[in-house]
């Protein structure tokens, strides 16, 4: 029985512990029980733990196969559990199937019709399926036209992709025989899902609810027997079209689930298309070279393989040369956090750094908030002094508009007068020369005006660069720390002087302003030039006493470097009988090298020369076995050929002479024809 063969559920994957390996065991390892067993029908449901097979294709790996057709490993929990309570060995001739029957649960004598219960859930585990009801209800919509219309098609189009022998017209799905529904049923199970299953053995009605228990079609208890007797009926033919799809989707399946090109499990791939971080990778490859090399040396192929050592040396080459990129990758890695790790060892700690640069901010943040301070209290003061001047200008107002009044009032007065022309000229001549006179006081006044916007520009420029300077005297005061913070309070400065300006250039009275300025020339100048002269003096100590470290740090220098001649030349003397010692010590090692390299030479060379002298008594005698057996073979060979000579050159000369005899007999007949006309 071919291998290969397609069986009900027959599968290499991770619930394929319980199907025929594909390595052949010597037939003393299969147990005699299994071999006394009747020839009987197996399961084909799925069975954890008893895997039937040929005598000749036993499995001795404790439920664990693989299918000489394609070299996967098969490992999954089922594996393991049959392992440790599965895997008998079934030496029956029909030894395919998934899962098998157990011998005690059938009807020896009869085939009784009575089902008998799945062994799927085996008693070296618990079932890992849920079980199966005994009438559940179909929820496919069985009786409707568009249901079966679809059934219908999906059955007619994979009949006419495989090439099906039955002849399936309409007629055939849509109102079959008992003769029609039989054909197909029986094509699909015997070509697709079980081509062993030995038919006639029992009514048909019993085979098809007994194969579709074992396929554990959900709606087989909704099948009757008295439907399968009759399925071309209305009632009846719904339910029926509807598992023949289900047979038919089945089938795809089945064919698909080997399809390398379909499939994605890891389990059914090769060992050698899995990928390199696979877990269970070196287990695939050592399993598949085992499987594949017992195979070949069971038939006798030889002793060694090459083909399949290179496919497992060249999946280790790319293992080793993942791990070897991976090792480098780790290398460089390392390498780059060493030299991170020696940079930031090397630089000052950042955590000091940033501590100097809080202190820097807050002592900065303290500045700028009595620098904020100290502007919002001169915002204050000149919005004091743009209140009193919006009231004096709302004075001038007030006095502007009186006077206009009061000059309306006397035109009209003197309009009201009665004068005589000479008054009029008079006056007229008079009105001209104050308007002249009034148009020369306009200009004056807006020269003044001019005047006097430049002169407050160049005030107001003087108070800006004021206001600047100020500020920089106030921050370098903060600085050298003559002016404590504000935040601190008022406070005195070195020498008991307070160092502070605070001046309002905006003021009205002058004298608040004078008075500032004298007490910047008088206190505060003087006493910042005795607070510079003090920090000179200081300055020229500290170079005083640099310069006195600079001369001693030159004698040093040159007393060190006197120590350091000293020490050049005792290196030299000693690194010259170092160079004395080291040259008598290689001289040695040379010597002795060499009197070890021509003993080891020698030592090889007679060794060689045994090893070779035997290799070539031991080549000799297998030559001689191997041309002695190659005549025997050839001297059979030519025996066999001249039998199968004789044999041919005997049936020739009999067909020559059967031939003339007809011949002869022909034209004898011919030549009675002749006579006779």
């Amino acid at each position: 029985m071919d291998a290969r063969r397609r069986t009900t559920l027959m599968q290499d994957g991770p619930y394929g512990n319980a199907m025929p390996s594909g390595i052949p065991v010597p037939s003393s390892t299969v147990k005699k029980s299994a071999l006394r067993a009747p020839a009987s029908r197996m399961s084909m449901a799925p069975a954890a733990g008893h895997g039937g097979s040929q005598p000749t294709r036993g499995s001795i790996m404790g439920g664990m196969s693989h299918s000489a057709s394609q070299d996967t490993l098969r490992r999954s929990t089922i594996n393991r559990q049959s392992q440790m309570g599965g895997g008998r060995v079934q030496g029956k001739p029909e030894g395919g199937y998934v899962g098998q029957t157990p011998q005690s649960n059938r009807n020896m004598n009869g085939m009784s019709s009575v089902r008998r219960q799945s062994t799927f859930p085996s008693s070296s585990r618990p079932s890992m399926l849920p079980p199966s009801a005994a009438a559940a209800r179909d929820g496919r919509p069985v009786k409707t036209a568009a249901f079966q219309a679809s059934c219908r098609e999906n059955i007619e189009q994979f009949c006419r992709t495989q090439r099906c022998p039955i002849a399936i017209n309409d007629r055939t799905l849509h109102s079959p025989t008992q003769k029609d529904f039989l054909q197909i049923f029986r094509w699909l199970i015997s070509e697709f899902l079980d081509p062993s299953f030995q038919w006639g053995l029992k009514a048909p009605t019993e085979e098809i609810l007994y194969i579709l228990g074992d396929l554990r079609y959900p709606g087989v208890g909704n099948i009757s027997k008295t439907a399968l007797a009759a399925p071309g009926s209305a009632s009846n033919w719904g339910t029926l079209l509807a598992m023949l799809n289900w047979l038919v989707d089945l089938a795809k399946a089945h064919e698909n689930w080997v399809n390398p090109d379909v499939i994605s499990d890891p389990s059914r791939c090769k060992a050698s298309d899995l990928p390199l971080d696979h877990p269970l990778l070196e287990d695939r490859v050592l399993w598949d070279f085992i499987s594949q090399t017992y195979v070949r040396w069971f038939r006798g192929d030889g002793e060694e393989f090459p083909e399949i050592q290179a496919e497992v040396q060249d999946v280790y080459d790319r293992i080793n040369q993942a791990s070897v990129d991976e090792s480098d990758e780790l290398e460089t890695l390392v390498h780059k956090r060493t030299v991170e790790l020696q940079q930031l060892q090397a630089q000052e700690p950042p955590l000091k750094t940033l501590e100097e640069e809080y202190v820097r901010l807050m002592s900065d943040k303290t500045k700028f908030i009595a620098f904020i301070d100290l502007h919002r209290q001169k915002a204050d003061k000149i919005k004091q002094g743009t209140a009193k001047a919006k009231a004096v200008i709302s004075d001038h107002d007030h006095q502007l508009g009186a006077a206009r009044s009061e000059l309306g009032s006397i035109e009209s007065a003197v309009s009201a007068q009665n004068l005589s022309p000479d008054e009029v000229q008079r006056m007229n001549h008079e009105r001209e020369t104050l308007s002249r006179q009034i148009e020369d006081l306009r200009l004056k006044t807006a020269e003044a005006s001019q005047q006097s916007y430049d002169q407050e520009m160049s005030v107001t420029r003087s108070m800006d660069r004021f206001e600047q300077l100020l500020a920089d005297y106030t921050a370098l005061g903060h600085q050298i720390g003559t002016i404590p913070p504000i935040s601190e309070g008022p406070m005195l400065g070195p020498d008991g002087i307070d160092y502070s300006v605070d001046l309002d250039l905006g003021v009205e009275d002058v004298n608040e302003v004078m008075a500032a300025g004298r007490r910047l020339r008088s206190e505060i100048w003087p006493a910042l030039q005795s607070y510079g002269e003090g920090f000179r003096r200081e300055m020229v100590e500290i170079e005083n006493g640099n310069i006195a470290l600079d001369d001693e740090n030159d004698r040093l220098g040159q007393k060190v470097e006197r120590q350091k001649e000293e020490a050049a030349n005792l290196d030299m003397r000693l690194k010259v009988v170092n160079d004395q010692a080291e040259h008598a010590k290689t001289q040695l090692q040379v010597e002795t090298s060499s009197a070890n390299t021509r003993i080891s030479r020698m030592e090889n060379e007679v060794a060689q020369v045994l090893k070779d002298t035997q290799k070539g008594v031991v080549d000799l005698k297998g030559d001689i076995e191997t041309k002695r057996i190659g005549f025997n073979e050839l001297r059979h060979k030519t025996g066999n050929l001249q039998e199968s000579i004789q044999r041919e050159i005997t049936s020739h000369i009999d067909v020559i002479i059967r031939a003339k005899e007809h011949a002869s007999n022909q034209l004898k007949g011919i030549r009675g024809i002749a006579e006779t006309h």
